[in-house]
């Protein structure tokens, strides 16, 4: 059966859009559907990933709460922050789907689809304050070298700028979107079109 919960939304067979076609349980509460149709309203469309994890309340909800508690304003991280770390974390971990969602979203943010490319295929390219190259290079031991942080690569990022409560933030957004990147690979889920022309 098919739900239409927004304008732009029908949440029919994902397998249109993903190696998997799961069940449309047609079960989102009021929350969760004013959470889709503002995520629609917000963009135009219906971002893939949307209809992926709206097919149930539970697993909608379950990726919405940690996003939402990493996008709090006190986190330290600004929006570019917030577009850099995923979209490096893509990057680095050959997410497609997330490198074409968070690169339309960082060309909104800077106005520069020169710098977004550099930050999408090698972020070490790219003209970065200290700031955020620190950021960076942290966010990368994340995503292929966890065992090698330790206080050192702690204070690198204390020593840029960057409070006790921003590195939690920073670890945790870069932890977040690796689990994001890999279930997107491993699902298959496909580019959402609309994001190659975005922002341009």
């Amino acid at each position: 059966m098919t739900v239409v919960l927004g304008d732009s939304m029908a949440c029919g067979s994902t397998r249109e859009i993903c190696g998997l076609d799961l069940e449309e349980r047609n079960n989102l509460d009021d929350e969760m559907v004013a959470m889709v149709r503002g995520i629609e309203k917000k963009y135009g469309f219906t971002p893939y990933f949307v209809r992926m994890f709206a097919t149930d309340n539970q697993r909608l909800r379950a990726f919405m709460t940690p996003y939402m508690e990493l996008m709090r304003p006190e986190s330290g991280l600004t929006p570019r922050d917030h577009e850099l770390i995923p979209l490096v974390s893509a990057q680095s971990n050959g997410c497609a789907y997330c490198c074409a969602h968070h690169s339309a979203r960082l060309r909104g943010l800077c106005d520069d689809a020169v710098f977004v490319e550099y930050i999408g295929r090698n972020y070490r390219l790219a003209e970065l304050t200290p700031r955020e190259r620190a950021m960076l290079d942290f966010v990368i031991l994340v995503q292929e070298d966890p065992e090698s942080i330790g206080e050192a690569e702690r204070d690198c990022l204390r020593e840029a700028g960057f409070s006790d409560e921003a590195i939690w933030y920073i670890a945790a957004t870069a932890s977040f979107y690796a689990g994001t990147n890999r279930l997107a690979v491993a699902t298959g889920l496909e580019i959402t079109p609309e994001y190659l022309s975005m922002n341009r």
